[in-house]
């Protein structure tokens, strides 16, 4: 945590939000996204500590979208902790990782879309204790050509307006870079316009780094996708409300 928050400081950012991945009931228990929450917490508290004075500090988290009884431990154990900012996402089915060989492996990127979407929109209807939408449309990162629209798009729209009526967000993830799909974009920036169009206003950036040479990577390009969709304003969060900076 000290490395994340002096190296996010000796880039000249204004803050930083920390949300690690937790998914409960994760089918591979020697995965890293299986997390210790109490001392995950209590380093997000020396974080916070640190960060006092010098850069402001989000403790986050990032859920994992699985319906039923994964659902029910993630809202149990956000709401036991004063976090700041809750990301929801999905990154893996009942039996595994959406980029591992047999989720993609054997099928056409249509079953392979449509079973992750499925996912996120089950979560969303059932499940409202968080504050974004982390990475949408992740999938693309795996699947053996992008989707089309007329296979991901009714999905995505049915998912953004459960989202906006809500009251949350989505995130801009600029690791799309760092994944080798670049100007296609986490969100595309479509997705993003249809977003804007539905009536949707509150949009993070992260970096979503995995290591310090990430930390900060490519947010230009997030702020360039929000102008272009016409939205002014970036979101931060803390205690769970959101609060715009206009760019």
């Amino acid at each position: 945590m000290k490395d994340i928050v002096d190296t996010a400081a000796g880039l000249g950012l204004t803050g930083i939000a920390i949300a690690d991945h937790f998914d409960p009931l994760w089918p591979d228990e020697d995965d890293l996204n299986v997390l210790d929450l109490p001392i995950y917490e209590k380093a997000l508290l020396e974080a916070e500590s640190m960060c006092e004075g010098r850069i402001r500090f989000a403790k986050g988290i990032e859920v994992g979208f699985m319906p039923g009884e994964a659902l029910d431990i993630c809202k149990k154990s956000v709401r036991a902790f004063p976090f700041d900012f809750v990301i929801g996402s999905v990154h893996g089915t009942a039996t595994q990782a959406i980029e591992k060989p047999p989720f993609i492996e054997g099928r056409t990127t249509k079953e392979v879309i449509e079973e992750y979407y499925t996912l996120m929109l089950e979560s969303v209807k059932n499940y409202s204790d968080y504050d974004v939408i982390g990475h949408i449309n992740s999938v693309d990162r795996y699947t053996n050509g992008f989707a089309t629209p007329d296979i991901d798009m009714p999905f995505i729209d049915e998912i953004l307006k459960i989202v906006i009526a809500n009251g949350k967000g989505i995130e801009i993830n600029t690791s799309s870079y760092r994944y080798g799909i670049g100007e296609h974009g986490t969100p595309t920036q479509a997705i993003l316009n249809r977003y804007k169009e539905l009536g949707g206003e509150i949009v993070t950036i992260g970096s979503d780094s995995h290591g310090l040479k990430g930390i900060g990577a490519y947010i230009d390009k997030g702020e360039e996708m929000l102008l272009a969709s016409g939205i002014r304003y970036l979101a931060v969060y803390s205690e769970r409300r959101p609060e715009f900076i206009k760019l």
